[in-house]
């Protein structure tokens, strides 16, 4: 979900690198939360947050999640195939 929000923001919003940090004397609650569009959905930057000050960051993609997952399996971040 974070790095579609940053590909939709046109980079407003970044997307945070996966972390957890272990604390022996706390026990972790932890709330995962995820979002895919409707399959073959094109997503990009709202044109709204797109002028002359702020250029367009990222090209259009479909079906990011699958691009994602592929990465993420690797250990590794996707956004890099939407940047321009």
């Amino acid at each position: 979900m974070g790095d579609q929000m940053e590909i939709m923001t046109n980079g407003i919003f970044k997307s945070p690198m996966h972390r957890v940090l272990v604390n022996s004397k706390r026990e972790r609650i932890s709330v995962a939360m995820f979002y895919t569009p409707e399959p073959n959905k094109e997503i990009g930057p709202e044109q709204g947050l797109v002028n002359e000050e702020q250029p367009k960051l990222f090209k259009k993609v479909k079906d990011y999640a699958d691009t994602h997952w592929e990465y993420y399996q690797r250990g590794r971040r996707a956004i890099h195939v939407a940047k321009v």
